[in-house]
């Protein structure tokens, strides 16, 4: 019999019984929305930015929604849907754009894999990010969200810039040596790729599902801004700005 008074082996058992409570909960969840997703109608205009590791484009997104008056919705994305459908964020977090088995780093072996599959993240994402796109204009970030919206309703615009300059913003927004930029900017890549490909079968680099390709080490991050603002404004005209953006 285990003696639950060695501090060690309490708290092992204290973690996976947590650990076991939280898959309960996230299969409970996902499960009831693991529903067909009904066509898409009553899209407003947007933009979504995909981009290479370490471009900043999350800057570029927010001078892009200060131009056009639009929010930006880019790591929100799942806090969203965990307001939505009642699901802690930090058990979302494993899923997002990544390459581990999200699965077994939530429940290990306390539950069947087949009960919680990505996919079931997937119909989360699509939920949510249907309903933010229904409701107002905005900036989506990434997480191959203009392979889920309707191309005809939005600007998707593809972000680059040479290793060289990714990898010394890395350095400088993560305060890491250049050796771990390079390994980070690796791992997000792959993760992108991965999960665009697993998700929408489409090769996430391949510039024929952007309307826009932009170098930012070339143009800036106010250039490229300027550049993104101008080619929606020419493609859908001026729109209102969204009411969460006139209100702030």
């Amino acid at each position: 019999m285990t003696d639950l008074r060695e501090p060690k082996l309490a708290a092992q058992a204290e973690r996976e019984m947590r650990r076991w409570d939280a898959a309960q909960r996230v299969a409970e969840r996902l499960l009831r929305v693991d529903r067909p997703h009904p066509a898409s109608r009553g899209i407003k205009e947007h933009v979504v930015i995909s981009r290479e590791a370490g471009c900043g484009a999350e800057e570029v997104a927010l001078l892009v929604g200060r131009r056009l008056g639009f929010p930006v919705i880019d790591k929100d994305v799942l806090k969203l849907i965990a307001e939505h459908f009642c699901v802690e964020h930090s058990m979302l977090e494993t899923v997002d754009e990544t390459r581990e088995n999200w699965v077994r780093e939530i429940v290990g072996t306390w539950l069947d894999a087949h009960l919680i599959s990505a996919e079931k993240f997937l119909v989360c994402l699509e939920r949510v990010v249907t309903a933010a796109a229904k409701r107002e204009h905005a900036v989506f970030v990434g997480r191959g969200i203009n392979f889920i919206l309707p191309p005809d309703q939005g600007l998707s615009v593809r972000l680059i810039a040479s290793e060289r300059f990714r990898i010394a913003r890395v350095r400088r927004d993560h305060e890491v040596t250049e050796t771990e930029a390079r390994r980070l900017i690796r791992e997000w890549e792959a993760g992108r790729r991965e999960f665009v490909a697993k998700f929408f079968h489409r090769d996430v680099a391949d510039p024929h599902y952007y309307d826009l390709v932009l170098n930012v080490e070339r143009w800036g991050n106010e250039g490229t801004a300027d550049l993104i603002a101008a080619a929606f404004r020419q493609r859908f005209g001026e729109t209102e700005p969204s009411s969460s953006q006139a209100q702030s």
